[in-house]
């Protein structure tokens, strides 16, 4: 899958996470060949969630620049979701979490091909949940989201899916030897100060991008392993948590520039950590039917 520029914006500053993407929880937002209709019910996902929400207003036009830049922005505060110059199969990989390419099956060749910007306002009535949740940040799951994605495809797209289990290959997140590095992974305290620009993460964990190509490390307050695990899902291949460790934790971690794998781009060794390959259970998403998107 590849990875998405992310913008958000708000009244006071503009940061820019390069290379990573939405982690969002499954829903079942989308017509499932030989499934109840998504309005129905929700087949999995969070049940907190109405599987009939949908964007009050969607626009999809095709995009004819000759860039390769593109972006998707969601605005704290604000009522869109904007996707610019992207590929329907990258909606479609955020709609249903997928992290790789090979998880989305029989898609027609110009599902990756053809550009789009993909506009959606979300309505009144559903507003309120909206902001809140961009203002928990954009790297926290959003089945709110994932589920209007799914539901904006089937209406505009005719979409039709179903899933299949498979493997994807992974990493399992483990401690390098018995312990880990105390010395660089510090227990957090409930009081520690967290920077003003630290974005929340997956599972309540805070990180403060990487602002500048000179100083490329991120770092991490008030974060799990779980979240960490989460958090390096985002812009590679799927983690698992195996540490064993429950706690906490404040700590850094340095780019290591592997521009080929981001999955193993982050120097884990010094927290006395390590990423195993593995192979990880999971479902592909197989096309049933897919239309080129209806007129505005």
């Amino acid at each position: 899958m590849q990875n998405l520029r992310l913008i958000l914006l708000n009244a006071s500053r503009t940061i820019f996470l390069i290379g990573i993407s939405i982690s969002v929880a499954v829903t079942s937002g989308v017509s499932q060949a030989g499934n109840t209709p998504a309005s129905k019910a929700a087949a999995d996902g969070d049940a907190t969630v109405r599987s009939d929400l949908v964007f009050d207003v969607v626009s999809i036009h095709l995009n004819k620049s000759v860039s390769d830049e593109w972006t998707i922005q969601i605005i704290e505060g604000g009522d869109e979701f904007r996707a610019m110059g992207v590929s329907l199969a990258q909606i479609i990989e955020e709609a249903f979490q997928l992290h790789s390419e090979k998880q989305l099956v029989n898609a027609p060749d110009w599902v990756w091909h053809e550009k789009f910007d993909f506009v959606a306002k979300v309505g009144f009535n559903d507003l309120l949940r909206w902001q809140e949740v961009a203002k928990r940040g954009v790297l926290v799951d959003n089945p709110m989201l994932q589920t209007m994605l799914q539901n904006a495809l089937m209406d505009r797209c005719k979409l039709i899916v179903h899933r299949i289990p498979a493997e994807t290959p992974g990493y399992a997140l483990v401690v390098s030897k018995r312990i880990p590095n105390r010395k660089n992974l510090v227990e957090a305290k409930p009081d520690d100060a967290i920077p003003s620009d630290a974005l929340k993460i997956a599972l309540g964990g805070m990180m403060v991008p990487i602002l500048s190509r000179e100083d490329p490390v991120l770092h991490f307050f008030q974060t799990s392993m779980a979240s960490l695990a989460a958090q390096l899902s985002v812009t590679g291949a799927p983690v698992e948590d195996r540490t064993g460790l429950t706690g906490k934790y404040n700590f850094a971690l340095a780019r290591l520039g592997n521009e080929g794998n981001p999955s193993v781009d982050l120097d884990l060794g010094p927290l006395g950590l390590r990423l195993v390959p593995v192979k990880i259970l999971t479902k592909s998403v197989v096309i049933d039917q897919i239309e080129r998107p209806s007129p505005n």
